[in-house]
């Protein structure tokens, strides 16, 4: 059989996820178009948001941790949506575990320059914030930002053919990887552009002020949510470029 090209597998990922992310345009700016209701197109664009949910309560969940809070990921079928539930307040045992792990992390990768980086650079991002407010920014911006981090994963898989089932599932990582990064681009653009969502965004939950960027913009006095929506966004961007700038640095080495 026939094995499709990188180049085969990226572009038909993304020609299939840009018409996946019509219902959400449409319904953000109420347009009333038929072909973005029911099958495919609508449920193929359901399937996607819940899909992102689950990874964007992952994110509040690991960064959670991170900070020394157990918390655990749900969906929230009441409302819509998913929560991560805070089980307790911060716990010191869990950011001394967390500590340790990043310690053991420098020792283990210390022949990855990169991977040391990495740990050091959320060495600091943890010491310096984790007994101050901030922190708490850091956990609710990490939910919509890890949307970009799973996005640009699924990118690198298709791209670097890390798929082991072969064709097919490397298409999937392609599509999925655009589709979750043009959504939070559909979804950044709404509540920069469209007064309603940015209500119903505002209003979610059946309370006021509980989005995700409104607590951080209430947080952090020098941004408002206009700055914290631009910085997700841009957050997305890089998660696209990144993946294919390493793929370009991977195909020039070999040259």
């Amino acid at each position: 059989m026939h094995k499709l090209s990188t180049t085969q597998i990226i572009i038909w990922g993304l020609i299939i996820a840009i018409p996946a992310n019509i219902p959400l345009y449409a319904w953000i700016f109420n347009e009333q178009w038929e072909l973005a209701s029911g099958f495919p197109l609508g449920w193929v664009s359901s399937g996607l948001v819940y899909m992102s949910v689950f990874f964007h309560e992952i994110g509040h969940t690991i960064f959670a941790w991170f900070y020394g809070y157990p918390a655990i990921p749900t969906f929230d079928f009441q409302h819509g949506g998913g929560m991560a539930w805070l089980l307790s307040g911060q716990q010191i045992p869990i950011l001394v575990i967390i500590w340790i792990a990043m310690i053991y992390g420098l020792w283990a990768f210390r022949e990855y320059i990169l991977l040391q980086a990495i740990i050091i650079l959320l060495a600091l991002l943890n010491i310096t914030l984790a007994f101050n407010n901030y922190h708490t920014s850091i956990m609710n911006f990490m939910g919509p930002a890890f949307e970009c981090l799973i996005a640009a994963f699924f990118l690198y898989r298709a791209l670097f053919d890390l798929a082991p089932r072969g064709d097919f599932e490397r298409f999937l990582n392609s599509f999925f990887g655009f589709a979750m990064i043009l959504q939070v681009f559909v979804n950044s653009y709404g509540l920069l552009k469209s007064d309603a969502y940015r209500l119903v965004y505002y209003e979610q939950k059946g309370s006021h002020v509980f989005g995700d960027f409104d607590k951080v913009a209430n947080q952090i006095p020098f941004l408002n949510f206009d700055d914290i929506v631009i910085a997700w966004a841009s957050v997305n961007t890089a998660c696209l470029i990144i993946p294919f700038a390493l793929y370009a640095i991977r195909s020039r080495s070999i040259l």
